[in-house]
């Protein structure tokens, strides 16, 4: 395999990157961090094929012979993490992700966007003043904040544990740079979520925590790992999700004034901010359990790994072929694979639309003049190797 594109975790050019990637075919050969290869995809078509495909598997304990060629301090270490629903094969996850399915039924949402809704308010009071000019980082201060509190609602965290909980995701999803202070962080992390489902196995409730616990077909460890996961993925997706949204707002007036006079709907905002700038760009990794013919002399051997391009699917112009580039709500078609495809989409998918759904209209009837800190050419998405999200996102009340 002769690795021609190098995948930059830090996103530099990285929609270019995916040009390139359609352009040279159905999969292309790239080297991802520490030098390790793998084929990527970044076609529509081909993503949701692959995703489709009973051949392709995502645990590399069976199906990645290059596992042992990868360092301990891989930057991409934590998508290889066994005993999840993320990296399970065949029975074990189907297994997995049915009693995940059940954190997740249409009446535990339902609860979960009543708390929402109400905690809201709050939540906007603690922004500032309606009008006041006062600049805030609206990333750090609502988006995460409801991406946090949300997954709070959803595991059943209690009040007087809520300021813990946060810390314990952040320490998971922000770590030291100092290899010590990581380490400690992320024990700690997981001593709290620990002590949560042994909370919930004395004290059950209406939440994902008792339902983790109460499954019989789930070692301790499976349990842990069900709630790190949910956090490195749900909070970085809702945050960015939210965050993009705003940012794609502030950058076409025109369409945002169609939106807040009911022209458009919520939705449209939500489903076109997944296409255009998906908070998942890039999701390793999948491994080939034989060999897949792709068409066009592209063959991925058995054993050889494979990055889902989600984010460069949405921008295909196969799928849109007027402006896939750009940002418009007014868009008929929206199709996207933000969420994944196939028996590994995201089972949170429902929580997502909600958070957004909810966060933006409320936000932008609060502070209806809400405007960006600096030029709106200054303030186009960060792209990251895996999720596309901004440091921050200033914007004046």
């Amino acid at each position: 395999m002769t690795m021609d594109i190098r995948l930059d975790p830090t996103g530099r050019r990285l929609h270019d990157a995916g040009e390139r990637l359609r352009a040279a075919g159905p999969a292309a050969p790239v080297e991802l961090p520490g030098g390790i290869a793998a084929w990527s995809v970044a076609r529509y078509d081909v993503l949701k094929r692959l995703a489709d495909d009973p051949r392709v598997s995502r645990d590399a304990q069976r199906h990645w012979p290059g596992l042992g060629d990868v360092p301990d301090d891989w930057p991409l270490s934590p998508f290889l993490a066994p005993a999840t629903v993320l990296n399970a094969f065949g029975a074990d996850h189907r297994r997995l992700r049915a009693i995940m399915e059940r954190a997740f039924s249409p009446e535990r949402v339902g609860v979960i966007k009543a708390s929402l809704r109400a905690r809201t308010p709050a939540r906007l009071d603690g922004l500032g003043t309606p009008g006041s000019g006062e600049t805030v980082d609206l990333r750090a201060r609502y988006a995460r904040v409801v991406a946090t509190e949300t997954l709070c609602d959803l595991f059943g965290v209690p009040e007087e544990h809520r300021d813990r909980a946060g810390r314990a995701m952040r320490r998971l999803l922000e770590p030291s740079s100092e290899p010590e202070e990581a380490a400690a962080g992320v024990r700690g992390a997981m001593a709290f979520w620990t002590a949560l489902l042994a909370e919930k196995a004395d004290a059950p409730g209406d939440d994902m925590a008792t339902a983790l616990v109460r499954a019989p077909d789930m070692t301790d460890e499976e349990r842990l790992m069900a709630l790190v996961i949910t956090v490195a993925g749900g909070v970085p997706s809702a945050t960015d999700l939210i965050t993009n949204a705003v940012l794609n707002l502030l950058r076409h007036p025109g369409q945002r004034e169609d939106v807040l006079g009911g022209a458009v709907p919520w939705s449209a905002v939500v489903e076109e901010t997944l296409r255009a700038d998906s908070p998942v760009q890039y999701m390793p990794l999948r491994y080939a359990v034989e060999d897949i013919d792709l068409g066009e002399g592209v063959v991925i051997r058995r054993g050889e790994a494979i990055v889902m391009g989600f984010g460069a699917g949405g921008r295909d112009p196969a799928r849109h072929p007027e402006g896939a580039d750009a940002f418009d709500v007014h868009r008929r078609d929206k199709g996207h694979v933000a969420f994944g495809h196939g028996v590994h989409r995201c089972v949170g998918e429902p929580l997502g639309r909600l958070e957004a759904e909810t966060a933006l209209p409320a936000l932008f009837e609060r502070f209806p003049g809400i405007r960006p800190a600096r030029p709106p050419e200054e303030l186009e998405p960060l792209p990251t190797f895996v999720f596309n999200g901004r440091t921050e996102l200033p914007v004046v009340l």
